[in-house]
């Protein structure tokens, strides 16, 4: 175990290792080049991302209020509403043909 010295309070952080071939180590190299970071640090991250993923955890949610969920919820229930225009615009022949 080795110490993390930055602007955060120090905390203890365990090393992970992994083998890699030479041909997946210049791709993820070049991945941590492109994004500006590095390769321990895309790995954490991908790390870390993939895991939310496998373990079922959102980590994009978006919060509101109860009363607001359920007014949205209720508009997506509603009928839709006919737009003229709209309809007007979708009746035209199209521009492109499937071949």
């Amino acid at each position: 175990m080795t110490k993390h010295q930055g602007s955060e309070p120090t905390q203890t952080l365990e090393r992970l290792e992994t083998r890699v071939s030479p041909a997946d180590r210049a791709r993820i190299g070049e991945a941590a080049k492109a994004a500006h970071e590095s390769v321990a640090h895309l790995l954490h991250r991908a790390a870390l991302k993939e895991a939310d993923e496998i373990l079922g955890r959102e980590v994009d949610v978006t919060r509101m209020p109860a009363a607001e969920y359920e007014a949205l919820l209720a508009a997506l229930d509603s009928p839709a509403e006919a737009i003229p225009e709209l309809a007007r615009i979708a009746a035209r022949p199209s521009r492109f043909v499937r071949r």
